[in-house]
């Protein structure tokens, strides 16, 4: 009893081997669905009508972007499959074997361009990758590479902006009355994708168009840059740039305002240009932050020429009197530096002046000559190194407010700016 049961275990499994189908019979199919195939006959049985092939994208990761030369390069396999009638079979005639790969230069394939490519014009395609084929003779193709995409960058927001490229496919030659490309899915495949240290996929999508008679498929890709390396390293110094007003705190006897100021100039030219350095050099879509970084170069050419104005002040003779407009200016100007305290003591109220002078005509007092030149306002002698010590005071004021509402608008304006 026992041999006999091992006995039809052995014939069981022989039969189920032969079922599976033999090298033999692989080696049938092949020959008999290749003999006699054309590749450049398109595989439909009206060759007057449209084939349509199905098109998905796996995209497996961002390696970079160019802003300079507008290129982004990303690596995906492209998921392409048609039915071809010349590769079905029947898998009964060759040991149940429903589905095989063969060499893909062994059959016809879709010559497929991608139209927006930066550098070389070429059909995707490996010629080391097999297809595979199933016996109702739908063939399934996966070619994949690093492809790069021509792009229109847009760096109006640099560092939080956000760009939009996306892959354009192309049956060259072939009008879309015989191909038709079809995407499979409304988004691109992210099931492999490894996320990219600098830029943030947002959105996929995909589409089809028709282009001068073209069937053409579509991949939007849309990615944002991750802003946190650029904050510390491009808009923090800017900050820096409040050292320009200290200017304004050195003594004028010290010798070293103009030297600072011009130190501070050049720092703000050498700043441009790191930034420009990673912009792209056209006029289509300037950062808003080169424009700040510039006016902010041409609020310290300014200070610095405000500053030279100030030592020529500064050294004036003694002897020379302070107009007498300008002292009244400075005395005004020197009022809202002081305390409250000191406001009566350094700057009298004229109105109590022409008030007496008022009180006094009323009771009909005659008053001489001597005493009206009494009453008139007499305003106190001013030197001109007070002069520029109140000035000082001013520009810093003047200088550190319109620094200030500078970097904040232009943040805020780069933050908010595509969002």
């Amino acid at each position: 009893m026992v041999h006999f049961v091992t006995s039809c275990m052995v014939i069981i499994v022989v039969v189920s081997m032969i079922d599976a189908g033999s090298i033999a019979d692989a080696k049938a199919l092949f020959s008999n669905i290749t003999n006699g195939y054309n590749e450049d006959i398109r595989p439909i049985g009206d060759q007057n009508g449209k084939l349509t092939v199905y098109i998905d994208t796996d995209l497996l990761t961002i390696q970079d972007f160019d802003e300079v030369s507008g290129t982004l390069n990303i690596l995906a396999v492209f998921l392409i499959h048609w039915n071809d009638v010349s590769l079905s079979w029947d898998p009964a005639l060759y040991g149940d074997i429903s589905e095989t790969e063969i060499g893909q230069n062994n059959i016809w394939l879709p010559r497929l361009f991608n139209i927006k490519s930066s550098d070389t014009f070429r059909a995707i395609s490996n010629s080391y990758l097999s297809v595979k084929i199933d016996h109702y003779g739908e063939v399934f193709w996966q070619p994949g590479s690093f492809i790069d995409i021509k792009c229109n960058p847009d760096v109006s927001y640099f560092p939080f902006d956000i760009q939009t490229c996306y892959i354009q496919l192309i049956a060259w030659g072939c009008s879309q009355q015989r191909i038709k490309l079809e995407p499979l899915r409304p988004e691109l495949s992210l099931e492999f994708y490894e996320p990219n240290g600098e830029w943030s996929l947002d959105n996929t999508a995909t589409g089809t168009h028709s282009v001068s008679g073209y069937s053409t498929a579509t991949f939007n890709i849309t990615i944002s840059r991750l802003p946190a390396f650029h904050v510390v390293n491009t808009l923090m110094p800017i900050y820096l740039l409040l050292l320009m007003i200290l200017v304004f705190v050195l003594p004028c006897d010290s010798g070293e305002r103009v030297g600072f100021s011009l130190t501070v100039f050049l720092m703000l030219t050498v700043f441009i240009t790191i930034v420009n350095a990673v912009l792209p050099s056209n006029s289509d879509s300037m950062s808003r932050l080169s424009y700040f970084i510039f006016s902010v170069l041409v609020v310290s050419g300014v200070i610095a020429s405000v500053n030279i104005l100030e030592l020529r002040m500064y050294h004036k003779d003694d002897n020379l009197p302070v107009p007498q407009w300008l002292r009244r200016l400075m005395r005004i100007l020197d009022c809202h530096f002081k305390s409250r305290r000191m406001v009566s003591e350094v700057c009298p109220h004229k109105s109590d002046q022409t008030l007496s002078n008022k009180n006094t005509s009323r009771k009909g007092i005659q008053l001489t000559e001597e005493e009206e030149e009494e009453t008139v306002e007499v305003v106190p002698e001013m030197t001109w190194k007070e002069v520029v010590r109140i000035l000082d005071k001013f520009y810093a004021c003047l200088f550190f407010a319109v620094i200030t509402v500078f970097i904040v608008v232009t943040l805020v304006v780069l933050y908010k700016g595509n969002r």
